[in-house]
C-alpha cells in the first residue's frame, strides 16, 4: 500500500510543476502480448497431480489489456517529460503437452496455462518530439514501476485419448510484490485528439528468485504494447 500511495502522490503532484497551457492530458487504452524470458521460462509444461502447472512462467505471449491516464509536458525545445498511471492485466501463456496418469490409465494431455497478473503501473518517462513530414512523433523512454495486486494460474488440459479426462487448475502464484521494466515507446496523434502508440518493456526483476524448488531461475517479464489514446486537454 505504501508503494501505491507513493505512485498516486507523484502522479497527483506532477501538474503543480507544469504550466497549465503546456500540459497534455490523455486517456489510454492498450492491449498487447506479455510473456517471460530467461532460463526459468518455458514454452511447454505439464500439470502435476491434477492440481498445479509445473512451470506457469510461459514464454508464449498472452493477450493483455490496460487502461491509464497520461500527463506530459512538451517544452519549446521539444523535450518531453511526464508520467502515465493505470491498471493492467498482463497474461502469459505456456502450452501443456505431456503424458499423465489418471487412476491407472495413462493418457496424453494438451492445453494451455495462463498466468494472470493484475498490476497498478506507473510509467515516468522523458524523451523528444520529432517532425517527420507533416506529422509529429513522440519517442520516450522510462521505467514501468508495477505493483502486483494478484497473480493467478489458470490451467486447462484435455486428454487426447479420453474425453472424460479434463483437468483445470486455479492457483495463487503471487511470488513478487513489484516489477521494474525499462520501457521505450513511440506515439503519434491524428485528428480530433486520437492517437496511437507502440511500446516495449523488459523486466529486470527475477520472478523465480524466491520460489522454493523453482529449478532454473532468471525469469524476467516482457511486454509488447499497442494502444490508442484520446487527448482530454
Amino acid at each position: 500500500m505504501k508503494q501505491i500511495s507513493t505512485f498516486l502522490l507523484f502522479f497527483g503532484l506532477l501538474p503543480l510543476s507544469l504550466k497549465a497551457q503546456q500540459l497534455e492530458i490523455r486517456a489510454n487504452l492498450n492491449s498487447g502480448l506479455y510473456s517471460y524470458r530467461g532460463a526459468g521460462a518455458e514454452s511447454v509444461s505439464r500439470i502435476n497431480g491434477a492440481t498445479y502447472t509445473n512451470n506457469p512462467y510461459g514464454s508464449k505471449g498472452g493477450l493483455s489489456y490496460g487502461l491509464s491516464f497520461n500527463i506530459r509536458k512538451v517544452t519549446q525545445h521539444h523535450f518531453i517529460y511526464g508520467a502515465d498511471l493505470g491498471y493492467e492485466m498482463l497474461r502469459s501463456r505456456v502450452n501443456l503437452d505431456y503424458q499423465g496418469i489418471i487412476g491407472d490409465i495413462a493418457s496424453s494431455f494438451k492445453g494451455n496455462t495462463y498466468l494472470n497478473n493484475s498490476f497498478i503501473n506507473l510509467f515516468p518517462y522523458m524523451g523528444g518530439r520529432f517532425l517527420i513530414g507533416k506529422r509529429t512523433f513522440d519517442l520516450v523512454g522510462g521505467m514501468d514501476i508495477g505493483r502486483i495486486l494478484s497473480s493467478t494460474e489458470k490451467g486447462h488440459a484435455k486428454s487426447t485419448d479420453n474425453a472424460a479426462f479434463d483437468i483445470q487448475t486455479s492457483v495463487d502464484r503471487l511470488n513478487r510484490k513489484n516489477d521494474l521494466r525499462p520501457r521505450i515507446q513511440l506515439s503519434t496523434e491524428f485528428d480530433h485528439g486520437i492517437g496511437v502508440y507502440i511500446g516495449y518493456s523488459h523486466g529486470i526483476k527475477d520472478y523465480k528468485e524466491k520460489v522454493l524448488g523453482g529449478g532454473k531461475s532468471e525469469t524476467y517479464s516482457r511486454m509488447w504494447r499497442l494502444g490508442v489514446s484520446y487527448r482530454l486537454k
